[in-house]
């Protein structure tokens, strides 16, 4: 991957902000990490902070993520994103390319598929 990665993590839970916060710092050297609790704070950061990795939970507590995914790739051209789940079903995968998304990943293979696929996107 490239130096300086900045990661917004959109996720309404504390304790996957956590592990994913602690997973990236393991991975990384210095990596910048935003977090967003909800689709609001996620647009507003992504506006301010222009990231270069994001990860979108599909339900939010405000907005669904396939709400936001349209406005985040609109504002951030060049981003990776991908989104995330509960459900393994592939008509999310085709929905959330139709908004933007470069990717989808259950929720239980996060730790499994979220870093191949985001450096299988910068290649």
């Amino acid at each position: 991957m490239n130096s300086a990665p900045v990661f917004l993590l959109v996720e309404p839970s504390s304790i996957l902000q956590s592990v994913l916060h602690k997973w990236l710092q393991d991975i990384f050297k210095h990596p910048r990490i935003l977090i967003a609790e909800n689709g609001v704070q996620a647009l507003q950061l992504a506006a301010q902070e222009t990231p270069t990795h994001v990860l979108v939970e599909i339900n939010l507590p405000d907005k669904t993520g396939f709400e936001i995914l349209h406005q985040l790739r609109y504002s951030l051209p060049k981003a990776k994103i991908v989104a995330s789940g509960w459900y393994d079903h592939s008509f999310y995968l085709d929905r959330i390319k139709s908004m933007g998304a470069d990717g989808y990943v259950v929720g239980d293979k996060l730790a499994r598929e979220l870093l191949p696929l985001w450096e299988l996107l910068t290649e």
